[in-house]
């Protein structure tokens, strides 16, 4: 009996031993597994790299800078037409005065490979905005600054109304000489339509390609250097898609990146093909390892 109830214990012991370290191994590998094909929502560890300075009240837009861990920011709507160019601890390093260019709702930024910067004067809050601009420079001579304006193709007559606020963005993204717009669904934040323009000074028409049912307002968007990680940023959430060739940037489904507790989340970068930066209203910078 005592032998019997020893043997008994020991396999009761081993048992619990062996699943529950089993069922441990099996929930840490479902919550950092992301299948490209499916979609999910997983948690990652998200690292607070820095506080931005002060005169940054509310970092809209991001992008690398011109030097290894540089970045450049600027403040959302009718603040002075500036960018800042802050170090990796979001120490302010410089800040550069934009002539020509007014900050009627600045909303994001983006690079081209030749070191261009773009910046989405693009925000319409109020769904009245009709002609809208995208200011490109070089931060080598940053007074040099040319314009890209812009109207919606598919914005009709009566379109402005409240019903229809859909022609709100706060989303930039440069890709094989191409601009990229993803607007911001005001009306219920469900849908994000995906817009594309020429990169060269001028007037345009954005043409409508494509569109998904994203469920949270856009507020940023960036795309890896390899080309093959979309993100689209919302509050607290990083939204990635895999393109599938050409200008199929939808054509994975979308995977949903929990970012936790960080506040409204307005502007992302890539740094490299596994990593993403991203700072918040708060005044804090983000550091994201896919």
């Amino acid at each position: 009996m005592r032998l019997t109830f020893k043997i008994a214990v020991v396999f009761l012991f081993f048992s619990v031993l062996l699943y529950g370290f089993s069922d441990q191994t099996l929930s840490s590998a479902t919550n950092n597994f992301v299948n490209p094909s499916e979609p999910h929502t997983v948690a990652e560890p998200i690292v607070e790299i820095a506080e931005l300075a002060s005169v940054i009240k509310e970092s809209s837009g991001l992008e690398e800078a011109d030097a290894p861990g540089t970045f450049i920011t600027h403040n959302d709507a009718n603040n002075p037409p500036e960018l800042f160019k802050i170090d990796k601890k979001g120490k302010l390093l410089a800040t550069l005065q934009l002539n020509n260019t007014d900050n009627i709702d600045w909303e994001d930024l983006t690079k081209d490979d030749k070191g261009n910067i773009y910046i989405g004067d693009i925000g319409n809050n109020n769904n009245k905005r009709k002609n809208l601009r995208i200011y490109k420079l070089n931060l080598r001579n940053p007074n040099q600054v040319q314009a890209i304006n812009f109207e919606y193709a598919d914005r009709k007559a009566g379109t402005a109304s409240k019903e229809h606020f859909e022609f709100d963005s706060e989303a930039l993204f440069w890709y094989q000489s191409k601009l990229y717009l993803i607007t911001k669904d005001r009306e219920d934040g469900v849908q994000a339509k995906l817009y594309e323009l020429p990169d060269k000074p001028g007037n345009y028409e954005a043409v409508l390609i494509d569109k998904y049912e994203v469920n949270s307002p856009v507020t940023a968007a960036d795309i890896s250097p390899d080309g093959k990680t979309l993100l689209l940023l919302s509050k607290g959430k990083a939204h990635l898609f895999h393109p599938v060739g050409g200008r199929n940037f939808f054509g994975s489904k979308m995977q949903t990146v929990n970012l936790g507790k960080v506040g409204q989340t307005e502007a992302a970068v890539f740094t490299n093909n596994q990593t993403i930066v991203f700072t918040s209203e708060e005044g804090k910078m983000y550091q994201l390892k896919l």
